[in-house]
């Protein structure tokens, strides 16, 4: 094989490579709110969550509330956390 055709192959790696890379999942920007936000959402649901569930973050933020993602030993799923007004967590005293 000569020079040229090593060039192309590598070129071919490169681009396979590039195209990989940028077909991963890219990991969501961390919100902008105070992270004990979100354990306090937890800690405010959880009565009516099974034991042993934990908290794994804050999921996404909007005006109307939050919504963290919780383990619930199965699987992860998300959960919603109303806002008031003034920003803070809506039917807690936090």
């Amino acid at each position: 094989m000569g020079a040229p055709c090593m060039r192309i192959f590598n070129a071919i790696g490169y681009l396979a490579l590039a195209a990989l890379f940028s077909a991963c999942d890219q990991q969501q920007p961390t919100p902008d709110i105070d992270p004990m936000m979100g354990r306090d959402c937890f800690e405010s649901l959880r009565a009516s969550i099974p034991p042993g569930t934990q908290y794994e973050g804050i999921d996404t933020v909007d005006e109307d509330g939050i919504t963290i993602r919780i383990m619930n030993g199965v699987d992860v799923t998300r959960v919603d956390c109303g806002l008031n007004p003034d920003g803070t967590l809506r039917g807690t005293d936090r």
